[in-house]
């Protein structure tokens, strides 16, 4: 006898599936809906308009600019970026560690404050000038922009080679090598180069993305010689965004600079897979400290670091404190009165910026901790890589994006730079705690769960304790590149909502260049005591 079979209960979502369909939603919101109206003014006219808007008189060369500049800056810091890490991860120097937080210093140093500081050290009337009487040619313009660029973008692909000499390059084979004859140019170029390709091909897509994205060094260093740049254009053109024309034309050059960007990250992904991986068999081929050649390569960084990191920070101090320009940067010129004028001139900004930066780290980590959490098994590899996705996003097109998507409600208020931020930066927030969550020992948690914890308290108890120094990390990150952050800024701020990097910029535009000077000051030193607290933090995060 058949029976009827029972109807199937309706199927219901987990708790599990329904919080990932929330955060699709949230992230949906902060980023895919502003990209999705980005494309569609851009091409709403059609493919003719968007081609026509990109032909605008300037918006070439722009283009042209961007494309080459980057293009440079990427060559120069695989080179500086490889040199310094055969330098301190192959050399037993006694003071590698102090080489490599030199090394590291510019991602501390806001790319605008270091082309403010290259400005004070090596431009005309600079500290170089006023005690060796000359400057450095062409520093205003496209040799100062790459220059700057290359120096702010140098320390990614350091760390990006330095970690494939680390994990890629073969110890024994370099020892064959040399045993069979090879010179250590011979070996490094047969043996470690090509092991160290992925790695390489990684670090030009990174630097690349990072040059294609600049606006603080071109806006101060190309603007006044005419050198344009599709960001600086994009700031520009929004000036005149009451022309519908211009409006289109800013629209067209944002999405082109997505477009760019993506295809580069795709183009230097799928090269960077093709590499494979490789196994370690011996320890690192390092050579003694004591050589000749070890000393001399290491005072040549050490000389690499003062140049390009130290002394434009001491010209900006130095200028901070004389009293006024043209006046020799020695002690009887010295003043405090620019960071009282600074400090009463930017009080507000400074505060604006706190706030934003403290509210974009606390809404990152629990965005970027919430998707580390759930995105996690089958769904980690679509889902848990939209992070580094959003974060490639150029700041000037995520913007423009944003502005479209949100500026009819809420344009010149700080909940738009807000969820520029979050939009942005939280992808800082989740690398972190998503590697600590990987290393979570679940033994613990069944060990709390059997000896009769409930869920909440084996979590209070046992997991945060754990992630305690990921989220702090994680914390100070969000809000060391919020805080410092100009490009979105720029491009968003109304009456009442400028942050402290926007009110250094307009100062300097105008040319008050002492407290131009002392108020970046003031946000570096900020900036660089959040990174120490990073520091910190960061070595206590489990291995």
């Amino acid at each position: 006898m058949n029976l009827p079979r029972r109807a199937d209960p309706p199927l219901r979502p987990t708790r599990e599936g329904a919080a990932l369909i929330g955060l699709a939603l949230l992230v949906a919101g902060l980023i895919g809906y502003p990209l999705v109206e980005l494309l569609r003014v851009a091409f709403e006219r059609g493919w003719g308009a968007f081609s026509d808007a990109l032909g605008r008189p300037g918006t070439g060369t722009a283009v042209v600019h961007t494309l080459w500049s980057a293009a440079a800056a990427t060559i120069l810091s695989l080179v500086l970026g490889t040199a310094g890490a055969l330098v301190t991860e192959r050399s037993a120097t006694r003071h590698r560690g102090w080489l490599r937080a030199g090394m590291l210093l510019p991602i501390l140093i806001p790319p605008f404050v270091s082309a403010l500081g290259w400005a004070e050290a090596y431009g005309p009337g600079g500290l170089v000038d006023d005690f060796l009487g000359g400057s450095l040619p062409g520093l205003f313009g496209a040799f100062g922009v790459v220059l700057v660029i290359t120096v702010n973008a140098m320390p990614l692909a350091y760390l990006v080679v330095a970690a494939g000499l680390a994990s890629r390059a073969e110890p024994d084979l370099e020892r064959a090598a040399r045993a069979s004859g090879a010179s250590p140019a011979a070996a490094f170029r047969t043996v470690t180069l090509p092991l160290l390709r992925p790695s390489l091909i990684a670090a030009g897509g990174l630097t690349f993305v990072v040059a294609v994205n600049s606006f603080g060094v071109p806006v101060l260093l190309g603007t006044p010689a005419g050198f344009e740049t599709m960001t600086t254009r994009i700031y520009r053109g929004l000036a005149l965004s009451a022309d519908p024309d211009a409006f289109l034309g800013v629209v067209a050059l944002a999405a082109a600079l997505v477009g760019i960007t993506f295809l580069v990250v795709a183009v230097s992904d799928a090269w960077t897979w093709l590499g494979g991986a490789a196994a370690r068999t011996g320890a690192p081929a390092g050579v003694s400290g004591k050589d000749r050649r070890s000393r001399l390569s290491a005072a040549v960084l050490l000389g690499y670091v003062t140049a390009t990191s130290f002394l434009p920070l001491l010209a900006l101090v130095l200028r901070a404190l004389t009293r006024a320009v043209g006046l020799a940067p020695v002690p009887g010129n010295w003043t405090l009165a620019n960071f009282g004028e600074a400090v009463d001139g930017a009080g507000r900004a400074f505060l604006t910026s706190l706030g934003l930066a403290a509210a974009a780290a606390v809404g990152a980590v629990v965005l970027g901790g919430a998707v580390a959490a759930i995105a996690r098994g089958r769904r980690r590899g679509w889902f848990g890589s939209v992070p580094v996705l959003t974060f490639a996003v150029p700041g000037s097109a995520l913007a423009v994006a944003i502005l479209l998507a949100y500026g009819g409600r809420l344009r010149d208020s700080l909940l738009l730079i807000l969820i520029a931020y979050l939009a942005k930066f939280w992808a800082l927030a989740h690398r972190p705690i998503a590697g600590s969550l990987a290393n979570l020992p679940a033994d613990a948690v069944r060990a709390a769960r059997a000896s009769g914890a409930g869920p909440w308290t084996a979590v209070r108890t046992v997991v945060v304790p754990l992630l305690r120094p990921a989220v702090a990390a994680a914390l100070l990150l969000v809000f060391l590149f919020s805080f410092h952050e100009l490009t979105m800024s720029a491009l968003l701020y109304g009456p009442g909502s400028e942050t402290l990097a926007v009110v250094i910029l307009n100062l300097r535009q105008i040319g008050d260049v002492s407290v131009t000077a002392a108020m970046a000051v003031l946000l570096t030193a900020v900036v660089l005591g959040a990174g120490g607290l990073l520091v910190l933090a960061r070595r206590r995060l489990p291995s």
